[in-house]
């Protein structure tokens, strides 16, 4: 959606007041559809598709009991585009929030100026545009994810079970049985290869005709053996494609059987033999080192009304995922091997989750009249959520605290990249400064030490880092980092899309909600040359500040309920005791609401706390 082309529904029982509202849209190559405020014509106008941003007056908006906002809340497709309210100066700040409650995005009083007209809206487009990219990343990344977890919760577990199989004829029809489950499949062969140099026909299952062939010793084959290499011309037989597939070891999808490349006409021996000539055919080889023969599945079904569909592009990675699995399994001289690696890998797993775990701080740095507190539950072995302090060399203190997208080896990985790069482009501003003082006068060093310049520029950095050279790799993470002066409390900082801090003041023996630290910028690896603000708040005496990500706010339950964010804030609330005392009183309800399950999502919690003025004072 760029954003000099944009579709507007202006809806105004006030024709010329709308008029006016759009007049220099014109100018800005936007163009604009104008309505009176009638609800349900108006979601039906909405529902066509074609418009970017809504302008909702706000005599229209409370039409019906908010008729509008109330359905288009309802309906996700209308949701995603954003509704600005329009309103008179003098609007009632609470009919305004009603309407925001509603679900509005944001509201603006009739402007005098186009500049302040046209900025307002360029940010909620802005907003908009970044949630689709956050979206389609997300997409991406959890059907990534999705075969991930289904490769490591179907398909190992299943080649755990073929390897348990001591019986061949058991194990044969087993690996031919788990292919057609997984794939839907109406039929399935295998195909081995032996040492005279010719793959057999070892096995046949076709579901719809209840027909099961298994080859038997001293027992004329169902198919003629084929040679992985013509006699003819000394070459592969590669027109066949069972030695295709097991030469190569690329798989073959036929969308159909009655033409192409490969001579199928073993196929009219198989339909004169057991009836039974397929449509469509998936090919996948059984390789381990060497050759060991080719799966071949037929005719997938699909679940609901049972019609042959084309395998796709799933069915080939499982086929394939399972075919690899059976392959070690055949393969009885590489099977200790594959033992071998499974140790491996989970040992590398264990080394990946010591190394993380250096990677936070051994230990705090906590200046005098100050308290940090910090807690690290990672979901799985390895984690992608990191925290972060260091001093800076004027006495300021750094805080960080980041979330990678997903979890596990992929999210760690990222977490090292980010925590390590963005370490090393904060701290090289100060490197800098101290060379360029001792250049003017080596004598006393006096740096002018740039916290925001610094701050800003290791944000910026970093995104751009993750975009250059890991931008096919749909990762992102949220960030906030901030610079604290522990002197005055100033706290300057950048929040790169994550969830917003909260700044608790003391109140009489409880804590009042004072302030949310929201975004100043987009999530670091979404946008390239995104612009990152640094923003401010004094920590005063007995002040708490509270970070965390989003795997506390979102711990569920048995039933699947989520702690949420209302819940969390008025634990904190309860009373005003130390940082620790904080996190630990949203620890324990964690593991309450959790009730020991697995962990939905890495959990991490960062608090930094003033000590009120009479703890600093000397007894």
């Amino acid at each position: 959606m760029p954003l000099s082309s944009i579709h507007i529904l202006v809806i105004d029982d006030d024709e010329a007041q709308s008029r006016k509202l759009t007049r220099p849209f014109a100018a800005w190559g936007w163009d604009a559809v104008m309505m009176k405020g009638d609800p349900g014509e108006a979601l039906a106008r909405l529902a066509t598709g074609a418009f970017d941003l809504v302008l909702l007056d706000l005599k229209a908006a409370e039409r019906g009991n908010y008729a509008f906002l109330r359905h288009r809340r309802s309906n996700p497709a209308l949701h995603a585009v954003p509704v600005v309210i329009t309103a008179f100066p003098g609007a009632s700040l609470a009919r305004l929030a009603h309407c925001v409650e509603w679900g509005a995005d944001d509201y603006i009083i009739h402007p005098n100026y186009q500049v302040l007209f046209r900025a307002r809206l360029q940010n909620v487009l802005q907003r908009k545009l970044l949630q689709e990219q956050a979206g389609t990343a997300l997409e991406a990344f959890n059907e990534v994810e999705k075969i991930a977890d289904d490769l490591r919760l179907v398909i190992l577990p299943i080649g755990a079970a073929l390897s348990a199989e001591t019986e061949y004829d058991r194990l044969i029809a087993r690996i031919v049985a788990e292919a057609q489950r997984i794939c839907n499949a109406d039929a399935g062969a295998l195909y081995l290869a032996q040492d005279d140099g010719l793959l057999h026909f070892a096995f046949l299952r076709v579901e719809s005709l209840d027909f099961t062939y298994q080859s038997q010793p001293a027992v004329a084959e169902l198919l003629d053996p084929i040679p992985l290499i013509d006699p003819a011309t000394g070459q592969p037989a590669y027109d066949d494609l069972p030695v295709y597939v097991a030469l190569t070891g690329d798989s073959v999808n036929l969308t159909d059987t009655r033409g192409g490349r490969f001579d199928l006409g073993r196929l009219d021996t198989l339909d004169h033999k057991a009836g039974y000539h397929p449509e469509k055919m998936l090919a996948v080889p059984l390789r381990s080192g060497q050759i060991v023969g080719a799966l071949i599945l037929a005719d997938s079904r699909h679940p609901l009304n049972h019609q042959i569909v084309e395998f796709d592009a799933y069915h080939q990675q499982v086929a394939e995922s399972l075919a690899s699995q059976a392959a070690v399994v055949l393969n009885n001289r590489l099977l200790s091997e594959r033992q071998a690696q499974l140790m491996r890998y989970k040992r590398e797993l264990e080394i990946g989750r010591e190394i993380q775990l250096s990677f936070l701080p051994a230990e705090l740095p906590t200046p005098p009249g100050w308290e940090l507190v910090a807690h690290f539950n990672p979901a799985l072995e390895v984690a992608g959520d990191f925290y972060d302090a260091f001093p800076l060399p004027h006495g300021h203190l750094v805080v960080v605290i980041a979330d990678v997208v997903g979890k596990g080896v992929t999210a760690a990985l990222f977490m090292a990249i980010i925590r390590t790069l963005f370490r090393a482009l904060f701290q090289q501003n100060y490197y800098q400064a101290e060379r360029e003082a001792a250049g003017e006068d080596a004598g006393e060093l006096t740096p002018a030490y740039p916290d925001r310049q610094s701050l800003a520029n290791a944000v910026r950095l970093t995104n751009a880092y993750l975009i250059a050279n890991h931008g096919d790799t749909y990762t992102f993470a949220t960030l906030f980092a901030g610079v604290l002066n522990p002197v005055t409390g100033r706290f300057l900082y950048v929040n790169a899309g994550h969830n917003p801090p909260l700044v608790f003041a003391a109140d009489d023996g409880r804590r009042s909600l004072r302030e949310e630290l929201m975004p100043t910028g987009p999530a670091i690896g979404l946008l390239l040359g995104a612009s990152y603000n640094v923003a401010e708040v004094t920590l005063r005496p007995g002040d708490l500040l509270f970070a965390f990500t989003d795997g506390v706010t979102e711990a569920r339950n048995p039933a699947a309920e989520e702690l949420g964010e209302e819940r969390m804030t008025e634990l904190l609330a309860a009373h005003d005791g130390s940082a620790a005392e904080a996190v630990a009183a949203v620890v324990a309800a964690l593991r309450e609401h959790t009730a020991g399950g697995e962990a939905f999502d890495d959990v991490t919690m960062l608090a930094l706390r003033r000590l009120p003025d009479d703890a600093n004072q000397s007894p």
